[in-house]
């Protein structure tokens, strides 16, 4: 059986950033996608996720051309997005920390 000593503690805390979701519309050629982006930081904007340096944007909970079926997660080839559209900008998710 393995132990470990010497373990710190200091390593394994963890303290959550403050982080919420936006309900977006994305529009691409084809498709229309509504669905929620998580950001990060609640100092960002939808337009700073927009513009990092990740090749596709991440939705969950997404209705694809106004369907019925909800689909739990979507990429989108952010290079083939035509518009977005915020329509929620969302709050504090929970279980984020209330200062950090």
């Amino acid at each position: 059986m393995a132990t470990m000593i010497g373990r710190r503690l200091d390593v394994l805390t963890y303290a959550p950033r403050r982080s919420r979701q936006a309900t977006v519309r994305v529009e691409t050629e084809g498709c229309v996608y509504v669905g929620r982006i998580w950001i990060a930081d609640v100092t960002h904007r939808v337009s700073d996720v927009l513009a990092d340096d990740r090749q596709f944007l991440s939705l969950t909970d997404v209705r694809v051309n106004d369907g019925d079926q909800v689909e739990a997660y979507v990429a989108v080839n952010k290079s083939f997005i035509r518009t977005l559209r915020i329509l929620d900008e969302g709050t504090l998710a929970a279980g984020s920390a209330a200062a950090c």
